[in-house]
């Protein structure tokens, strides 16, 4: 059994899988607060939302986990010098619970104060009393590494009985049978279609064609209601592109609340435009699946002719060979200077995930305007110790 000034020395953690749970981890113990024993486990920081999506995708217990609490550090303040001592303390919980709105279910004090809404679509209502939670450290000593406390890992209630899923005989026919949101591909899924001009009935009559084919629900992604589409339709009417009349408050203000969607950005300076890369979650994943030894190619002719800025596109071929894009750079003008720079953040953001990830080759479209940043890129691959070949 490890001591608590030990923790540095354990192992940092990290599967080679987009996702992993905590049976993928290797787990110690360590003497705890009023001589509990923790089960403790080190990962990086920078994959603590992959631990989160692969604990919740629990085959046995789906669930989802959101942040019941969270405390942040704050930069400028004093602090003594401890092996435990942290930057950032973040408590995740199981989405049924800690709260128990089933009949004779203990509510905190806090929460009584909820009035039951008309329709029974209210978060409340999952609330089944489940205690599962973990706790997530980022330590003052490694920034880098997350420290993770789970000793509640089952997905029971205090009588120490299933409280969700199948394995909880009440669930069956409920909704607690299954996690307690769509899935993320799922939402990503929906939200295309929409964009691409799809109209709600059709997408719910396609949905319900699909669940009848296979024999009705057997996940959460199979209870797609209509207002759940309706709602995201009507988000993305009333949604507007333009939040200040100055581009460089704008861009600022957007990437500020999008900020787990940006991997590089730069803002206006007085001799430099902005530059911004886009990429969410599912780009990536999509970028370390299918780039993995595999082509990374640019378009550079989107937007030339209907857009304020022109959008660089990066795109991987997948199985069929058809182009998927991984993400987006938008800047007023493409600088070699600038295109190492985010490839750089680019390659980073990937490796932290996959530190084995290679790229086979890149191609661009335009090579007469961008030859010095293909040298300098041909360099820079070469200096990650990636054999790979540029193609013009």
């Amino acid at each position: 059994m490890a001591r608590w000034d030990q923790i540095l020395s354990l192992p940092v953690q990290s599967p080679p899988t987009l996702e992993f749970s905590s049976a993928e981890l290797v787990w110690s113990k360590v003497e705890g607060w009023r001589d509990n024993i923790d089960r403790v486990a080190l990962i990086p920081f920078a994959r603590v939302d992959d631990f989160v999506r692969g604990e919740s995708a629990n085959k046995e217990c789906p669930t989802r986990f959101h942040v019941e609490a969270r405390r942040r550090r704050p930069a400028e303040s004093t602090y003594k010098p401890k092996v435990d001592g942290i930057l950032e303390y973040i408590l995740y919980w199981c989405s049924f619970g800690p709260d128990d709105h089933r009949k004779g279910g203990v509510v905190r004090p806090s929460r009584t104060t909820y009035v039951p809404k008309k329709k029974p679509s209210g978060r409340p209502n999952t609330k089944r009393g489940c205690t599962c939670h973990f706790i997530v450290k980022r330590l003052i000593a490694e920034p880098s590494v997350a420290l993770i406390i789970y000793n509640q890992d089952k997905h029971v209630d205090k009588k120490g009985l299933p409280c969700h899923g199948p394995q909880d005989k009440k669930s069956a026919g409920t909704r607690a049978m299954y996690a307690p949101y769509i899935s993320e591909d799922l939402r990503l899924r929906v939200l295309s279609l929409l964009y691409v001009g799809v109209s709600v009935e059709t997408i719910m009559q396609r949905h319900s064609e699909s669940v009848e084919r296979q024999g009705g629900p057997c996940n959460r992604d199979d209870l797609l209601t209509h207002r759940y589409v309706r709602r995201q339709e009507r988000s993305i009417r009333r949604s507007t592109y333009e939040l200040d009349t100055d581009d460089a408050v704008s861009i600022s203000m957007w990437v500020e609340s999008h900020q787990n969607q940006v991997f590089f950005y730069e803002n206006f300076s007085d001799s430099d435009p902005f530059v911004l890369g886009i990429q969410t979650e599912w780009q990536l994943q999509q970028l370390i699946r299918f780039g993995n030894h595999g082509l990374l190619a640019s378009d550079s002719k989107f937007g030339t002719n209907k857009l304020k800025y022109p959008i660089r596109s990066l795109v991987v071929f997948n199985s069929d060979n058809k182009a998927i894009p991984v993400a987006w750079i938008i800047t007023p003008r493409f600088a070699s200077g600038d295109t190492l720079r985010w490839m750089r953040a680019l390659y980073d953001r990937v490796h932290m995930k996959d530190p084995k990830w290679k790229l086979a080759g890149f191609i661009v479209d335009d090579p007469s305007a961008d030859i010095l940043a293909i040298r300098l890129l041909t360099l820079f691959l070469f200096h990650i110790h990636l054999h790979d070949q540029v193609i013009v």
